[in-house]
C-alpha cells in the first residue's frame, strides 16, 4: 500500500434540479463521484475520481474539478446523455427523486470492472457510491478479488426492496459500509440502529457507519466495539443533495489517513454542511479552492442548463 494514502472515487456525474416548496433551481452539476472526491480533497491530497462521461457533459465541469485537485484523466466514454434528475424535497423531510433517463441508461453510465485500471486498484482506498444495483453487483466482489484497498460501499434506496440476499452478501465484500438510515432499517429489517450495524458487521464489514442526515450518524468501529453516535453539524440547508456523498468522501480519506473512524465521521459531518450550502457542488468546489489558495469558477447554474 502507498505511503500517502491514495483515494478513488467511483460514482456517476449528473445535473441535478431541486425543487423545495414547489420552487424548481437551476440545473446544476453533481453526481455522488463528484461530491465524494471533492469532499475527499479537502483532506487528502491524492483523490481520482472515475465517472463514465456522457456526450453533453456541462461544459468546464472536468476543468473545475481538475483544478480542485481531482484526477479526472482517462474517464470511461459513454455515447449517452449525462443523467439528469430531478428531486423534489417534502415537508416531511422525506424527498423523491425523477431520473430523467431510462435504467439502462443509467445502468450504461455506471462503472463495471473493466472500466477499473491497474492504477485504480493500486490506490490505498475505493469508495464505491451508489450507482445501478447491477454495477455494484458486478464491481463488489470483482474489486475484493482484484485489489487490497479498503474498500468503502454506499448503496441507494431505490434497489433495495427484493434484493436483500443480494445487498448483504455485496456488504460482505467491502471493509466499511455507510448506508443511510432508511437503507439499514431496510435492509436489516429493523428500526434498531445499533443492532442493524452489528448484523452488517456479521455479515463482514469491518466498520459500519449509518448516516441519519441531521441527526448525525451511528459508528461501529469494530464489530464487538460499542456503537459510538457522532452529531451533525448543523446548518440552514440550500440544497441537501449529495450531503450523503460528501459525507462519504470525507470520511473515506480522513479513514485512510487516521484509521479512526469516529475522527472520519466527524470530518464526513464537516463535509457535508459545506456540500448542503449551495446548489451543486459548487459549495465544495469553493471549500477546496480555499484550501489551495485558487479561485473556483462555478459549474452552476449557468454551466449546467
Amino acid at each position: 500500500m502507498p505511503e500517502t494514502p491514495s483515494l478513488v472515487c467511483i460514482g456517476n456525474l449528473t445535473v441535478d434540479v431541486a425543487v423545495h416548496n414547489g420552487e424548481p433551481s437551476e440545473p446544476a452539476m453533481g453526481g455522488d463521484a463528484a461530491y465524494a472526491a471533492l469532499a475527499a480533497r479537502l483532506h487528502l491530497d491524492a483523490v481520482r475520481m472515475l465517472a463514465p462521461v456522457g456526450t453533453d457533459l456541462p461544459a468546464g465541469v472536468l476543468d473545475s474539478l481538475d483544478d480542485a485537485g481531482i484526477t479526472v484523466t482517462d474517464l470511461p466514454r459513454r455515447d449517452l446523455p449525462t443523467v439528469r434528475n430531478v428531486i423534489t424535497y417534502h415537508s416531511d423531510g422525506t424527498r423523491t427523486w425523477d431520473m430523467l433517463a431510462s435504467e439502462e441508461d443509467f445502468d450504461r453510465l455506471s462503472v463495471y470492472p473493466a472500466d477499473v485500471d491497474a492504477d485504480a486498484l493500486g490506490a490505498s482506498g475505493i469508495l464505491v457510491s451508489a450507482m445501478s444495483l447491477a454495477s455494484q453487483l458486478a464491481l463488489g466482489p470483482w474489486l475484493r478479488a482484484n485489489t487490497d484497498a479498503t474498500i468503502y460501499l454506499d448503496l441507494q434506496e431505490d434497489y433495495l426492496d427484493g434484493n436483500r440476499e443480494a445487498l448483504l452478501e455485496l456488504v460482505g465484500q467491502c471493509d466499511v459500509f455507510l448506508p443511510s438510515e432508511v437503507e439499514a432499517v431496510n435492509l436489516a429489517g429493523t428500526d434498531d440502529l445499533a443492532a442493524a450495524a452489528r448484523l452488517f458487521a456479521r455479515h463482514g464489514a469491518s466498520v459500519v457507519v449509518i448516516k441519519r442526515a441531521e441527526n448525525g450518524c451511528l459508528v461501529l468501529a469494530a464489530p464487538e466495539a460499542d456503537v459510538v453516535e457522532v452529531a451533525a453539524q448543523t446548518v440552514a440547508p440550500v440544497d441537501s443533495t449529495g450531503a450523503g456523498d460528501a459525507f462519504c468522501g470525507a470520511f473515506a480519506a480522513v479513514h485512510l489517513l487516521t484509521g479512526d473512524p469516529v475522527a472520519a465521521a466527524e470530518a464526513g459531518s464537516a463535509a457535508a454542511r459545506i456540500a448542503i450550502g449551495a446548489f451543486g457542488i459548487d459549495g465544495l468546489l469553493r471549500a477546496s479552492s480555499r484550501e489551495r489558495g485558487t479561485s473556483a469558477a462555478s459549474t452552476t447554474p449557468s454551466e449546467a442548463r
